[in-house]
C-alpha cells in the first residue's frame, strides 16, 4: 500500500525515524533478495517529533552523510510516514469497480477523515472479499496523510539529491518485511509491532491483508525520560544508562525498576490494541506477536508483553529470508542493528 508508487525495479529503502535515518539497498538475485548495502546515522533529540520535521536541515545533512559514507548510487527511494497526521481505516462501501471508486473516493473519504479533505493525500486498496457474504458491499482500506507532512518529507529527500518514488506507511512497510521473511506463516493471524523512539505501530495481518492498524505516541524516548526523572540526570546520562552505562546516581536495581515500569506501559498499549481488534473481530485470535524497532530488545520487554497479552512474543528478524554477504555486512553488526532495520527492509522491497 502506498500513496504513490509502481512495480518494476527495486528502490532504496529510506526510513527517516525519530532517532536515526536508516537505509537498506537490496538486490534481486533471481533466487531471492541479498543485501547490497545498509547503514544508519543518528539524529539529535527533537529533530523529528511525532513524525513532524522540527529541524529539516539536520535531516538533510544526515541523509547526505549516509550517501557519502556508503557511496550510495541509487537515487530512487521509498520513504514512509506515520503519526497523528496519518489515518488508516478499513471502511465498507457499496460494490463498485476500481475506476468508479477512484472517481468517488474523495466524497466517500470525507465521511471517515477528521482532516479537511483538501488538506490530505488519499490512497485506497480494495480488500479481498471476506469469508462472510457482504452482499452488494465491499471492504476498502483507506489511507490519508496530511499534504503538508508529505510535502515536507518530499522536500528534504529531494534536497538530499534523492528522488522519492514511493511514499508508504510505516505499518505497511512492516507488513512487507514480515511477508518477505516469513512466507510459511502467511495464513496465520499475526500482530506486528514496531517500537520506535517516539511512535509505536501495531498492524494485525493475515494472508497479505491488514485487518487493523494503530499508531501510538509511545516509544524508546519514554525510557530515557523516566530515567531522567527518577535519577535526576540529564538526557545524555539517561541515554547512556538506557544502553547499559553506569552512574553514581542510580544502581542497576533502580534502572531495572524504571525499565519494568515503562515496559509495562508499552505492554498495556499493545494489549489495548489487541482488545480493540478483538472487539471488532470477536471470533478471531491472534496467533503470535512480533516485535521490531529500536526498543524491541529492551531487557525483559518481551517477557512483560507476553505476561500481559498471553500469546507467544518473538523478535521479528527482517533478514530471516534475505541473503547476507559477510564480505559486505559484518554478521555481528547485522545482529546488533537488525531490529532497527525492519521498516527500511520493507521499503527496500518495493518496486517502481
Amino acid at each position: 500500500m502506498a500513496i504513490f508508487g509502481g512495480k518494476k525495479k527495486l528502490v532504496l529503502g529510506l526510513d527517516i525515524g525519530t532517532s536515526a535515518v536508516k537505509f537498506v539497498d537490496l538486490k534481486d538475485t533471481g533466487r531471492g533478495y541479498e543485501i547490497e548495502s545498509m547503514g544508519l546515522t543518528p539524529l539529535p533529540p527533537e529533530t523529528i517529533v511525532d513524525g513532524s520535521l522540527m529541524d529539516a536541515t539536520t535531516v538533510v545533512e544526515a541523509m547526505g552523510e549516509l550517501i557519502a559514507h556508503y557511496k550510495i548510487k541509487k537515487r530512487e527511494v521509498a520513504i514512509s510516514v506515520s503519526g497523528h497526521s496519518v489515518i488508516v481505516k478499513k471502511i465498507t462501501l457499496p460494490k463498485m469497480t476500481e475506476s468508479e471508486l477512484e472517481e468517488n473516493i474523495q466524497v466517500e473519504a470525507e465521511r471517515y477523515i477528521s482532516f479537511d479533505i483538501n488538506d490530505v493525500n488519499i490512497d485506497f486498496q480494495i480488500l479481498p472479499a471476506p469469508e462472510k457474504d457482504m452482499g452488494d458491499h465491499m471492504e476498502v482500506l483507506l489511507v490519508a496523510a496530511r499534504k503538508d507532512l508529505v510535502d515536507d518529507y518530499i522536500t528534504i529527500v529531494r534536497e538530499a539529491g534523492l528522488s522519492p518514488i514511493v511514499i508508504d506507511i510505516d505499518s505497511f512497510a512492516l507488513e512487507n518485511v514480515y511477508e518477505l521473511n516469513y512466507p510459511l506463516e502467511i495464513g496465520d493471524l499475526v500482530a506486528l509491532c514496531d517500537i520506535g523512539a517516539s511512535i509505536m505501530n501495531v498492524n494485525i495481518v493475515r494472508g497479505g491483508k491488514s485487518l487493523f492498524t494503530r499508531d501510538i505516541s509511545i516509544g524508546g524516548n519514554l525510557y530515557t525520560e523516566e530515567i531522567q526523572k527518577e535519577l535526576s540526570v540529564n538526557f545524555e546520562e539517561a541515554e547512556d544508562l538506557k544502553v547499559g552505562g553506569s552512574s553514581e546516581k542510580g544502581s542497576p536495581h533502580m534502572i531495572d525498576k524504571v525499565f519494568d515500569k515503562v515496559s509495562s506501559n508499552v505492554a498495556l498499549e499493545i494489549a489495548k490494541s489487541l482488545d480493540f481488534f478483538t472487539a471488532t473481530f470477536p471470533e478471531e485470535k491472534v496467533a503470535r506477536l512480533y516485535l521490531s524497532g529500536g526498543c524491541a530488545k529492551t531487557l525483559r520487554l518481551k517477557e512483560i508483553i507476553h505476561e500481559r497479552v498471553n500469546i507467544p512474543v518473538a523478535l521479528l528478524n527482517p533478514f530471516a529470508n534475505i541473503a547476507v554477504n559477510p564480505r559486505v555486512i559484518d554478521s555481528e553488526y547485522l545482529k546488533d542493528i537488525n531490529s532497527l532495520m525492519s521498516v527500511s527492509v520493507g521499503l527496500a522491497s518495493r518496486r517502481v
